[in-house]
């Protein structure tokens, strides 16, 4: 296959705000050592791509750069040392960064195989959400059919994924989400019992007292994606020896975990690096994921779409994200490959 010299691509050259970054001509980038190259069937977007092009994550690329974690498509080439994946394949892939364009060089170990029956748009959507809820929720919380688990920022890419799966476990999902239009999705993806966060007063205490109301009481485990105070509410929401999830900080604060009331209540409280799951290739987590994507394949599993832009529109896509508005993954149409 003869590839062609440049592409088209979201390009960041200054850390700052993300209606900044800007549609340019770039090449296409060549797969180094462990690489494939990823001819694009759709791209999507998370809400740590916001924070690593205001500078604001873990990872800074070197300026400029192409942001974008979530990209499903053809692979076209191969770098050297590449194993387990072969020109042709169909897959979804998690780089750290260099998603939305049309071509991406990615390391070869975030890559998996797609079932015939998922689009790229759908592994677009889906590729690293499920990932990130498989890893927490079935490797580190090992959440049992008759459980009961507190998903906040429930209507999210994540959220809105991890109540499904945890429906799919046999168990019973808890959202707390924000306005009426996401407690409907809440219910519609399969959660067990609501309780609206702006509803509860004081995010700490009144957690509870809002698992109280609903019937629910304290709950075996929580799977966090939004941090700060709300994470706390959540935590103090468990029963002894409940087991706690870190995910991630949507809410912009990273979690403050009590650690005299972890002692006092034997609770358990995980990280889920799912970038460290990838690189070591675990056997458990590559496993979960052929079982959680024939899921998506036959429908038990959904992908669950907010918005379907071209990527000339990524600020309509980012201020969605930005302002808590989205229900689900912004997705981004680039080139038409299925």
């Amino acid at each position: 296959m003869t590839l062609p010299e440049t592409m088209e691509a979201l390009v960041v050259r200054n850390y700052g705000d993300w209606r900044d970054a800007a549609i340019e001509q770039v090449p296409v980038p060549q797969p180094g050592a462990g690489e494939v190259l990823i001819r694009s069937g759709g791209a999507a977007l998370n809400f740590p791509d916001l924070l690593m092009i205001e500078g604001g994550y873990q990872v800074k690329p070197t300026l400029p750069f192409v942001p974008g974690r979530d990209i499903a498509g053809e692979v076209v080439a191969l770098g050297q040392w590449v194993e387990g994946v072969s020109i042709g394949d169909r897959v979804a892939a998690q780089p750290p960064f260099g998603a939305f364009a049309e071509y991406a060089a990615v390391p070869a170990h975030t890559c998996v195989p797609l079932p015939d029956g998922v689009s790229f748009a759908n592994a677009a959507a889906t590729g690293t959400v499920i990932a990130t809820v498989v890893a927490a929720i079935k490797l580190r919380l090992d959440l049992q059919p008759g459980e009961t688990v507190l998903v906040t920022g429930a209507a999210g890419g994540v959220g809105s994924m991890a109540l499904q799966y945890a429906r799919l476990l046999g168990a019973t999902p808890i959202a707390l989400v924000s306005s009426d239009e996401k407690v409907a999705a809440a219910l519609r993806l399969g959660a067990g019992a609501v309780v609206r966060s702006d509803r509860i007063g004081d995010p700490v205490r009144g957690l509870r007292a809002g698992l109280d109301a609903a019937g629910i009481g304290q709950v075996d485990a929580v799977i966090d994606m939004v941090g700060g105070v709300v994470a706390e509410g959540a935590l103090r929401s468990l029963k002894p020896g409940g087991r706690f999830a870190i995910v991630g900080f949507a809410g912009g604060a990273i979690q403050q975990i009590p650690a005299n009331y972890v002692l006092l209540k034997d609770l358990v409280v995980y990280g889920s690096s799912l970038d460290r799951l990838f690189r070591t290739r675990d056997a458990a987590l590559l496993d979960a994921l052929d079982q959680a994507f024939a899921a998506l394949a036959d429908g038990r599993l959904k992908a669950e779409i907010d918005r379907t832009l071209p990527l000339s529109s990524f600020a309509e896509g980012a201020a969605r994200i930005a302002g808590r508005e989205a229900i689900g993954k912004i997705l981004f149409r680039i080139g038409e490959r299925t």
